[in-house]
Formats: C-alpha cells, sequence, structure tokens
C-alpha cells in the first residue's frame, strides 16, 4: 500500500473528529495513513493553507518515514499547491482531488464514468486560468505570452468541447433512463438516501435475501463502495415495490463535485417515498443537516420520508439518538438483525398502506392484464363474480385509484 501522511485543518467550531473521515477515504484510495499533522486555523494562509512551520513540521516527518506524498483535508488551490511541493518536494493531493479519484476507480456504469469525467474536466477548467496567472507572476511575464497563451487557449478549448461532448452523452442516457422509468411506473418507487458507508447497499441486500429474487448490489465497509445507482425489484407480499440504492453523501465537496453529485440523485424526484439511512454511530446532527439540504436543492416535493437510523448495534448512548427528529416517521434499527430487515419492511408497508383509499371495483373478464395487476398488487378483501366481470373490495392507492378511476364504482 502506497504511505501517505494526511493533513486535517480545522477551524474552532469542526469537529476534531473528521480526520477519521480523511483517513477513511485514504484507505478507500488504496494508501495507507502513516502519519497525522493537524493544524487550527483561523486564516487560510495564502501561500500554503497552513503556516510555514507546519509545512516545516511536514516535511520533517515525511524525511524520517520516508514518505512521498501527502494529502490535505481541504481544497487547494492551484497556487498553493505548487508551493507546497516546491516547498516539501513531495506530492501534494488536496480533498477534491483524491475525492475524484476514488470516483475514477469507483465508477462501473458508463453513466458513472462520465460524470466523473464531467466533474474532473470542471474542476480543472477554472485551475488552468489560475496556473497561468501563477507562472506569469513567478516570471514576471517573460516567457509567458505568446505561445504560452495560445496553449492556454487551446487547453481551455479542448476541455470546454470535452464538456459539451460529456453533457450530450449524458442527456441521451437520461433518454434511456426515462424509458426505463416508463416500465416501473405500475411499481411503487423507494429511494435510498444516506451518508456513504451509512450501510444502504446492506440494507438494501437484506431486503433481497428475504423478499427478493434479483442480484444483490456492491457493498464494502469502504467509503463510496459503490458510485452507482441500482435498481432492485421487492416482494412485500401484496406489496409491490422497487427499492433504489443512490450514491452516498459526504462533506465539503467543491461546487463542481457538489453539483455532479446532485445530478446523481436526480432518480429521487421520481420516488414514490425515501428512506433516510442515518450513521447512528457518527454525527447524527450533521448527517440530517446534509441530506436536508440535498432533497431541498432537488426540489423533490411532497414525499413520504422514513427515517431509519441504522448501525444501532455499535452505539453506546442511544438515548442520544432517541432526541432526533422526533415528529417525523422513523425506525431505530441495525441491518445486521434479520428481524430489523423484517420491522423495516413492516414500517414501509404501513406507510404505503396509509393513503390507501378504500374502493369497490367492477372489472370485466376482458381486460384481464389489470385484473391480473390489482390482484397481484393489492389484499383483496371480498371477491363477487357476475355475468360482466368480477366485483372487488379493496384499498387502493391514490396513484391507482387515478389510473384505474373507470372501473370504480360510485356511490
Amino acid at each position: 500500500m502506497q504511505e501517505v501522511i494526511q493533513v486535517n485543518v480545522y477551524n474552532e467550531k469542526e469537529n476534531p473528529n473528521k480526520s477519521f473521515e480523511l483517513e477513511s477515504l485514504i484507505n478507500t484510495a488504496g494508501a495507507k495513513s502513516v502519519a497525522k499533522i493537524s493544524q487550527v486555523i483561523n486564516k487560510v494562509n495564502p501561500s500554503y493553507y497552513i503556516g510555514s512551520g507546519k509545512v516545516e513540521e511536514i516535511e520533517d516527518i515525511a524525511k524520517k518515514l520516508d514518505v512521498k506524498t501527502v494529502v490535505f483535508d481541504v481544497e487547494l488551490s492551484a497556487s498553493q499547491l505548487r508551493n507546497l511541493e516546491e516547498k516539501m518536494k513531495l506530492h501534494v493531493v488536496d480533498w477534491t482531488t483524491l475525492i475524484l479519484d476514488i470516483f475514477a476507480q469507483r465508477a462501473n456504469t458508463k453513466e458513472s464514468k462520465l460524470k466523473i469525467k464531467l466533474a474532473q474536466l470542471k474542476y480543472q477548467l477554472p485551475r488552468i486560468n489560475k496556473w497561468f496567472s501563477y507562472l506569469s507572476r513567478q516570471s514576471g511575464g517573460i516567457g509567458t505570452r505568446g505561445p504560452g497563451e495560445t496553449m492556454l487557449e487551446t487547453d481551455k478549448r479542448a476541455i470546454i468541447r470535452d464538456i459539451r461532448s460529456i453533457e450530450e452523452k449524458l442527456k441521451n442516457l437520461e433518454k434511456t433512463k426515462v424509458v426505463n422509468r416508463k416500465s416501473r411506473e405500475d411499481i411503487l418507487n423507494i429511494s435510498l438516501l444516506g451518508y456513504t458507508n451509512a450501510g444502504k447497499s446492506t440494507i438494501l441486500n437484506q431486503m433481497l435475501k428475504l423478499y427478493g429474487k434479483e442480484k444483490y448490489v456492491y457493498s464494502d465497509d469502504l467509503l463510496f463502495a459503490t458510485l452507482d445507482t441500482s435498481t432492485r425489484r421487492l416482494d412485500f407480499s401484496n406489496t409491490k415495490v422497487t427499492l433504489t440504492d443512490t450514491v452516498g453523501f459526504i462533506d465539503n465537496l467543491s461546487k463542481e463535485l457538489n453539483d455532479s453529485f446532485l445530478t446523481t440523485l436526480e432518480e429521487i424526484k421520481f420516488a414514490d417515498m425515501l428512506l433516510v439511512i442515518i450513521d447512528s454511530s457518527y454525527d447524527i446532527e450533521t448527517q440530517l443537516k446534509t441530506i436536508d439540504k440535498a432533497i431541498d436543492d432537488i426540489d423533490v416535493g411532497e414525499k413520504k420520508i422514513l427515517y431509519v437510523f441504522n448501525k444501532l448495534d455499535i452505539v453506546d448512548d442511544k438515548m442520544n439518538i432517541l432526541i432526533n427528529r422526533a415528529k417525523a416517521e422513523k425506525i431505530y434499527m441495525s441491518a445486521r438483525d434479520k428481524n430489523d430487515i423484517v420491522r423495516l419492511k413492516e414500517k414501509i408497508v404501513d406507510l404505503i398502506k396509509e393513503e390507501y383509499i378504500k374502493v369497490i371495483m367492477e372489472i370485466s373478464y376482458k381486460d384481464g392484464k389489470i385484473l391480473d395487476y390489482i390482484m397481484s398488487n393489492y389484499d383483496v378483501d371480498n371477491k363477487d363474480y357476475n355475468n360482466d366481470g368480477i366485483v372487488l373490495k379493496l384499498n387502493i392507492s391514490k396513484k391507482d385509484y387515478n389510473k384505474y378511476e373507470r372501473y370504480i364504482k360510485k356511490n
């Protein structure tokens, strides 16, 4: 494993435990943190971001440990990166570059690969200008005009051209997704939201084990174990649903990364219900605040939301968890406990059925597909057969009430 030194920069209000997040990301990237340096700063050093004394300290530790790479948990400007590398003679990686590197490793589908490439290009574009400006200052302008400016403009045009090309490809992929959504219109869709490593994929796989037949989704004890949106069908007796696992949240994303990240969550607009998965063992307040903001930014409209406080099996102070989301629909559980998965399923079904409408439907024998759909997706209280068709008494969803209103007998 590649060995690195990690550098955590804090302001006075920040959680001192955030070094764990950087270390986890370093591990996810396939490296190992062999030393941790931290500094509380009130004002950013324009040259190095951190103080010059800390830079020398890192340089000394790197020599003693024979480490060639330093990873920061902040985004550095082009000039700060250059200054740090020149001063320490080390490879410097900032927060955004680290996450982009992990994204590039983890992307499997054509769509996720394109989105990561788009984020990388958008991250590079403004930095070209900063880098050229830095070179101009260092050399007083000599040798940086003429062909240098032409090369800069050529690079910028190439990046802009690539960005437009990728955006067009993503639009075409979205058209395919629209078709796929239409094929699932008759099935209630539930989207899983939550921080990376909160247990979304584990919950989905445990549900599949009990209520599904499709293949499991990739799950591992890593940040960003997968970047791909996965949808699986589940059969809760006569309540059929699809569960969609989304990309995990993380703090301190750059604007380009945050915009790219939010586009990966666009699928939740089309969900009928949201399951917000919270890692109960780690900074619940920040998780809730970040997820709430994303839901507002995407503008998902009025949807049922169930807050799932997961990993209860590794929490000591359970009373601290119980105070969260006092008036919201919520459940406390561990994804490792089969009984908790059953409780989660029952809670989901209860919420789905809350707004069901009691109806009497008369469906002709000729409408076999519709009859089959109703019988497969609902618990029918009573059936009567006559010459024209079947009369059913049942509770039905608002969506299907509007869709099949012509079969509903009015009083």
